[in-house]
């Protein structure tokens, strides 16, 4: 009594046809395109906490919940691959790139945690790293989109993607190097922390679109 009905011979047989197919490659990009959602509305979040439009407690718990959903998504995404026998690029290099966009949602989580930790910081550095990661991952999930299109134009974007990720760890090096112009304070090296975080974000989003490249090369584009 109350037990589901276990699914048909029939339904069991479309659905294995189903894995074959569009339905299970569409799946998989708005997957990773909703957890590269998440990760924008990670660095909004950071961007707005940085102008102080976020106290301490809200700041850190939009940032869990906001880390919660990729993790959600990840787990969503191991098990669409479960289930599925044809991807739209290798699975495995699926899994790579899913692993770096969450990576880099734990690494905003630690520098939200770390910003009210090291305060007195200047934030116009850090939001000057900020603003060309948000345009980094836009460009990211244009990227995702082709992935289930072959032939779509997704290696130019791609290089724009790339250009865009390497430019936020350029930006980096940029700033870190104008601290060190001046006196060596605790306010200094309270900044290069935080810094070095934001460039560990940018090396996520970088190794991700590298999978991403190479997937393109395997399949020919």
């Amino acid at each position: 009594m109350g037990r589901k009905h276990s699914e048909s011979p029939w339904q069991r047989l479309v659905h294995f046809f189903q894995s074959f197919g569009p339905r299970a490659s569409k799946e998989l990009v708005e997957n990773l395109v909703s957890h590269l959602d998440a990760d924008a509305r990670g660095v909004g979040l950071v961007i707005a906490m940085l102008h102080g439009e976020l106290a301490h407690d809200p700041s850190i718990a939009k940032m869990s919940q906001i880390e919660h959903d990729g993790d959600q998504l990840r787990t969503e995404l191991v098990d669409t691959l479960a289930k599925t026998l044809v991807t739209p690029i290798d699975r495995e290099d699926l899994y790579r790139f899913s692993r770096a966009i969450d990576d880099l949602l734990d690494e905003l989580r630690d520098f939200v945690r770390e910003w009210w930790l090291l305060q007195g910081v200047d934030p116009q550095p850090l939001l000057h790293v900020l603003g060309e990661l948000a345009l980094a991952i836009d460009s990211a999930k244009v990227v995702v989109v082709t992935i289930g299109e072959p032939k779509a134009g997704g290696a130019a974007q791609l290089v724009e993607a790339l250009r865009l990720a390497n430019r936020v760890r350029c930006i980096h090096e940029d700033e870190i190097t104008a601290l060190f112009q001046g006196e060596v304070t605790m306010e200094l090296l309270r900044e290069r922390e935080l810094l070095h975080r934001l460039d560990s974000i940018g090396m996520h989003l970088v190794q991700g679109l590298n999978t991403i490249a190479d997937s393109f090369v395997k399949r020919g584009e």
